[in-house]
Order: structure tokens, then sequence, then C-alpha cells
């Protein structure tokens, strides 16, 4: 077996930590305004067409197929790498179910609309198709449209799930089929994918199509995944710029930054009624403010690991 080394794709951890910026700054926005409100004004009504939720979906199904391509060319098994996927999103439907219990309540997890259960259950499901379609990613594109033409059945009896499996796989296959193209550097060929996407988003545009989340619109999907993969191929070609090292350390501290502002900003603000309280100038200063608070925090907790990391690997030596 070769030994598996361990380096991260940084263009993705700047997809993840652009999407979890987004996400963190515009939520703790909601928590302290009064006028900014972000899931009950006006505002922001564009986040119904685009928004960090696909970002999130996208980057996690290219994830899963990076997880199997680096472990399957490093000669471990599929039944292990089941086993592997198994154990990490498990422990994301965990830690959802904790973060639900302190912050939502428990009818939140039960519906699976908490972000980290719908993550951790569509990311095993793409695992587990992907462990047996390796080497065909080409069949996730028409699966994807088989998946959501399931809205027609399924729309109203799951009207109550934000994130129904519908509108989410089929952005988690996009990811996985992306994957392999940008990271081989295959723009030729996402470009042919790219091209029918954007001739359908205008048949969709010219047919009268919402493009809507909130109306479970095909051209959502459709939209924000010509969006999610050019921008994974912008941040491939972009990597390397300075300017994107704030977003990579985000990105690989994307589940910190997630669980802290919730864990903690939105829990202390309700425990404080302070929610929905202050002006937008005052808000978005709190939000500045908060937003900053988790970066050194993130930093210590990467040191911390680093350090475990070098004690478990170099044990002390018996002594005789």
């Amino acid at each position: 077996m070769k030994k598996m080394n361990k380096p991260r794709v940084k263009s993705v951890d700047v997809m993840r930590g652009f999407a979890v910026l987004w996400m963190v700054t515009f939520q703790i926005i909601d928590f302290f305004s009064i006028d900014l409100q972000t899931y009950h004004n006006t505002w922001c009504s564009f986040l119904d067409f685009v928004n960090w939720l696909t970002i999130f979906m996208f980057v996690s199904g290219l994830s899963v197929w990076l997880m199997v391509n680096k472990r399957l060319s490093s000669g471990i098994s599929k039944w292990k790498i089941l086993i592997h996927g198994l154990k990490r999103y498990t422990f994301y439907i965990f830690l959802g179910f904790i973060l639900c219990l302190w912050c939502f309540g428990l009818e939140t997890f039960l519906e699976l609309n908490e972000i980290l259960v719908a993550i951790g259950i569509y990311a095993f499901v793409t695992l587990c198709l992907l462990l047996t379609l390796f080497g065909k990613e080409w069949i996730f594109v028409p699966l994807a449209f088989a998946v959501y033409a399931l809205s027609f059945w399924f729309k109203d009896v799951l009207k109550f799930q934000v994130y129904p499996f519908y509108m989410m796989l089929p952005l988690f296959f996009a990811g996985a089929f992306s994957a392999k193209l940008i990271t081989e550097k295959s723009f030729k060929k996402l470009l042919l994918f790219e091209s029918p996407l954007l001739i359908i988003i205008i048949i969709l545009a010219f047919v009268g199509d919402s493009f809507s989340y909130a109306g479970n619109s095909p051209g959502f999907i459709i939209f924000n995944v010509f969006l999610s993969s050019l921008l994974f191929a912008i941040i491939e070609k972009l990597q390397h710029t300075k300017i994107l090292d704030m977003f990579s350390f985000a990105g690989r501290n994307a589940l910190f930054f997630y669980v802290f502002h919730f864990a903690v900003w939105f829990k202390l603000a309700v425990s404080l009624n302070i929610t929905h309280t202050y002006n937008w100038p005052t808000s978005i200063l709190l939000t500045c403010l908060t937003v900053a608070i988790i970066f050194p925090f993130a930093d210590l907790k990467s040191k911390l690991q680093q350090i475990f990391r070098r004690t478990t690997s170099n044990p002390k030596p018996k002594l005789m």
C-alpha cells in the first residue's frame, strides 16, 4: 500500500472559506439587526436566487470525490473508504444534533433542517454512489436530473424541509462530476459541461422560470451549478493570489466558524435577549467585531490540533 500524503487542495479551501464567511457574516447581521434581517426582509432577496448554501453543497460533493480519489490512489480498499466516510459523516450528523439541542430544538434535527445533518447524510449518499461509479462520473449528470424529477412527487410531502434531497443531491452530484475536470485541468471538458447549462438557463429564463430556491425551481439548481463550477475553475486558476489566503484559512476551519457563530454568538444574543434589536450601523459594527473574533479562536484551535498530532505521531520511547 502506498503511503497516503495529506496535502490540502487550496482552491477547495478558498471556495469553502468564501461560502462560510458569506454565511457567517449575513447570519450574524440577522442575529443583531432590526433592519437587516436576512430571512425576513427584502434587502437581501437576491439570496433566493444565489447563496452560500449551493456553494457548500457543491464543494461538499467535490470534497467527497477528492477524498475517494486520494484514498483509491493510495491503494486503500473501497470498503475501508466507506467505513472512513461513515465515521466522518456520522460525526457531522452528531455535531448537528448537539447544535440543535443547544440552539434550535430537537424538531430541527428530526426534520433534517440543520445544515451539518443534511451535509452528513447527502455526502454519505454521494460517497456510496461514487464508490460504485468512480471513473464514470459523467453518470452523475443524468442522475442529478433524475433526482430533481422526484420533486414532482415529494415537493408537497417535504415542504417543511429547508434542505430537501431533490434540491441538494443534484448539487453534490455536480460537485463530484466537476471535481475531476477541474483538478485535472480539463477545462475544455468543463466548457463542454458549462455550455449546455448556459443554454438551458437562457431557455428557462425565456419560458419564465423563477430561478427561486423557495420555489424549488429547476432554474435555481442549474444556474447555481453553472456559477459554482465557474467559480471553482476561476479560483483554481487564481489560488496563489495572496488575498485569497484569508478565505483559505476560513475554509480549513469552516466547521469551527460555523459552529462558533451559532453556539456562541447566536446563543449569546438569544440569552441576552438582544436578537433583532439594533439598527443597521450598530449591527454591522457588531458583525465585523464578532466575525473578526472568530479568527484568533480558529487559529488557536489549529495550533492545538497540530500540537496534538505531533504528540500522537511521535510517542515517547519505552524505558528499558
